[in-house]
């Protein structure tokens, strides 16, 4: 087990596009991504996954796209999905809120359209 120990003032849960703790070619890490993206997919999104940091990146298919990334990350001891806030300007970036664990991955794929339908006004 790797225990990684952030520097003072940063989160440890949240942080930013590293090599993942472990073997990140390793089933578990490969079923996760594949799971999503394949999920995200049957939503009518397009997809990109990115194995070296655990990152799935959804985007519409709109003339302009609309783009959300979900990185694997420990938390409370379990591996989950966190949802990257990129775009909050009053966060400090890189800002990841938990999303759902890594094996809900139908979860994790309808909160993730959710969050990339077109906002009504």
């Amino acid at each position: 087990m790797t225990v990684e120990i952030p520097p003072p003032g940063t989160s440890g849960l949240a942080a930013g596009g590293h090599r993942l703790d472990g073997d990140s070619s390793g089933p578990v890490w490969s079923r996760a991504l594949s799971g999503l993206a394949a999920e995200l997919r049957s939503c009518g999104l397009e997809v990109r996954t990115d194995g070296a940091i655990g990152a799935v990146e959804a985007a519409t298919r709109d003339p302009s796209p609309r783009v959300q990334k979900a990185v694997l990350r420990p938390h409370r001891g379990r591996l989950w999905w966190w949802l990257h806030c990129a775009d909050e300007p009053a966060l400090p970036p890189p800002h990841r809120t938990p999303l759902t664990p890594a094996a809900h991955t139908a979860d994790a794929a309808r909160r993730i359209a959710r969050v990339l339908e077109p906002q009504r006004g």
